[in-house]
């Protein structure tokens, strides 16, 4: 039972699209920086701030998702992960960019709801330099999407 995009919700998802887009430009700025310049003790507002970037580029992931999951279903699951998979069983993404995605969504959640020292800095790190290109392809994929509507 197919809603279709409507008006509304292609602007929502044009908005979050552009704050991904954003978010991921900010944070490839970022990936000159050698393992110690990020991790160094007085870095710590710069690792914030990357780490909120990750944070917002994965909750812009799940809105675009759910958006698309009520235009194709009439709703969306109540679980981000959910909505990830739902979009891989619509053929919005494929299965392997849909496991990357979870994975994001578990990384957001650690960064969300982790707090100070806790945070491995090496793991943000590494998805600083090599986990971009998930939301790169996932833009693409919500531009077919958008285009065959």
């Amino acid at each position: 039972m197919s809603e279709g995009l409507r008006p509304d919700r292609a602007n929502r998802i044009a908005d979050a699209v552009e704050d991904i887009e954003r978010n991921v430009d900010r944070l490839r700025d970022f990936q000159t920086l050698t393992h110690d310049e990020y991790v160094a003790p007085a870095e710590q507002d710069r690792r914030d701030a990357v780490e909120r970037k990750f944070e917002k580029l994965t909750e812009a992931t799940v809105d675009i998702a759910t958006e698309i999951c009520k235009a194709e279903c009439g709703n969306a699951p109540e679980r981000r992960k959910s909505v990830i998979s739902a979009l891989d069983d619509e053929g919005v993404i494929d299965s392997n960019l849909a496991e990357r995605l979870r994975t994001a969504v578990a990384f957001r959640d650690v960064l969300a709801h982790t707090y100070g020292p806790i945070v491995n800095d090496d793991i943000v790190y590494d998805a600083l330099q090599n986990d971009l290109s998930r939301y790169v392809e996932f833009v693409e994929a919500v531009a077919t999407y958008v285009d065959a509507e």
